[in-house]
């Protein structure tokens, strides 16, 4: 469910970028990989058992993201207020994720990385919607208590309109499909086709709100999100761009998120909670309507509590995306 409230003095009237890349866009609290070292963080800790319904932990501190420096000031003007649509066409993406995961109270930190490349073929259809047909092409993890093989092959279709909002609701995931490792990335691999507002300009601001529900590991997690975006125009920073000068326009996000969900990892029933903020920075090309890429930070502090052990930690992530070609 989505709603959108344009701040004063911004044109948008439309919500953007459909849900923390992050990214970025949509905060991802808790990967497969990330739920299998809190598990065991939890284990080792002993936490005591759970007397009392688990309570939201206190908002983690909005984390920094570093801005890329650009090389000089866009050498073309900013094109004239008018309606983003994404462009037909094959592209491919290289998505990042590092976690440090910290067990609050205690000196235990563990660490989960993760790289996926995602191909998406973009087609118009007659009645003016596009037909995405998208595939994780290879999903990696590595991290402080070892790693898991490559994984690839699973496809995925969505149906948005030109400016990247979903045609019709996406359906929710279930703990029957929260089953493997891809799953999380088809999630995130939907998430890169981003809402953008109708009339994308300079000092353009919206806000927008997002409730889903997703699989973290094999968990099913509501995750409700607030997010406020503002665009400007740059030139894009070197390693996103396709050519030496390149302009585009450079979309600001902060995020506060909440998360709440509950099944079965490792054999036990696990419930999740929490909450935290996000920061992010995208680049957008409206010329050729497409996402050239994005970088994001995000804090967060989650609860999880197995009915006998509850412990909290603290996630900072920070992801990395970068269009391919």
């Amino acid at each position: 469910m989505r709603s959108t409230r344009p701040v004063p003095n911004g044109d948008a009237r439309r919500p953007a970028l459909g849900g923390d890349h992050p990214l970025i866009e949509r905060m991802t609290p808790l990967s497969r990989a990330g739920l299998a070292a809190l598990l065991a963080l939890t284990a080792a800790c002993g936490s005591s058992r759970a007397t009392t319904p688990t309570p939201l932990p206190t908002p983690a501190v909005p984390p920094v993201v570093e801005k890329p420096a650009p090389a000089s000031a866009p050498r073309v003007a900013a094109p004239a207020p008018h309606p983003f649509a994404y462009g037909a066409g094959e592209y491919r993406y290289e998505i990042r994720s590092d976690a440090i995961i910290t067990a609050e109270g205690t000196p235990r930190v563990d660490t989960v990385a993760t790289r996926a490349i995602v191909t998406y073929r973009v087609s118009a259809r007659d009645s003016g919607l596009l037909s995405i047909e998208g595939s994780v092409d290879s999903f990696t993890v590595t991290g402080s208590r070892g790693g898991s093989p490559p994984s690839a092959g699973l496809p995925f279709t969505m149906t948005v309109t030109a400016d990247g909002h979903p045609a019709a609701p996406p359906s929710r995931d279930s703990a029957g499909v929260c089953t493997t490792p891809l799953e999380a990335v088809v999630a995130t691999s939907r998430e890169l086709i981003a809402a953008i507002p109708v009339a994308l300009a300079v000092d353009v601001q919206w806000t927008d709100s997002l409730s889903a529900v997703t699989c973290r590991g094999t968990i099913p997690v509501t995750t409700r999100s607030e997010r406020h975006s503002q665009a400007s125009w740059v030139t894009v920073p070197v390693e996103w761009a396709r050519h030496e000068g390149d302009a585009a326009f450079e979309i600001t996000r902060t995020t506060t998120t909440s998360v709440a969900g509950e099944g079965r990892a490792a054999g036990r029933q696990v419930a999740v909670s929490g909450s935290g903020q996000g920061t992010g920075l995208l680049y957008v090309d409206p010329e050729l309507g497409v996402l050239l890429g994005a970088v994001g930070n995000s804090s967060t502090r989650l609860i999880v509590d197995t009915g006998t052990q509850r412990q909290q930690f603290l996630q900072m992530v920070r992801q990395h995306i970068s269009l391919l070609r």
